[in-house]
């Protein structure tokens, strides 16, 4: 059985391309943060490289921003190719079969500052208290 979960941010904003099959295509990668802290106190992050095909590569570059927390499913799968001096190349990289966004507009929206807080002004007979 090849399953992959996974839950991180996006690293840059979602650009769809075309294949020459005019099929859609996105590649991305997702920073996932590990469980434990290192030596220094902090979370590392492992960056886990993604491939969305057709609906879901459409719906992921129309609805993620940059930041933007994911829940991903897929199968990770493994090719090789030759770079341009001849020299054979390995890639892993996982094949998103179904996402969640995570976080709603808003909460997106605040975290980006495109979201100006009002203070309230409330007089006193507004208080619920």
């Amino acid at each position: 059985m090849n399953k992959t979960l996974l839950i991180g941010r996006l690293v840059a904003t979602p650009e769809l391309s075309k294949t020459t099959n005019d099929k859609s295509l996105l590649r991305i990668n997702l920073a996932v943060k590990r469980r434990y802290k290192n030596a220094e106190g902090e979370k590392d992050a492992d960056f886990i490289s993604l491939v969305f095909w057709e609906r879901a590569a459409e719906h992921c570059a129309s609805y993620a921003k940059k930041g933007a927390l994911l829940a991903v499913e897929g199968e990770i799968r493994t090719r090789t190719y030759l770079d341009k001096q001849e020299q054979k190349r390995y890639v892993t990289e996982v094949l998103v079969k179904n996402f969640d966004l995570l976080e709603s507009r808003a909460t997106v929206a605040m975290r980006q500052g495109n979201v100006e807080s009002e203070p309230l002004d409330l007089k006193e007979e507004e208080l619920p208290f």
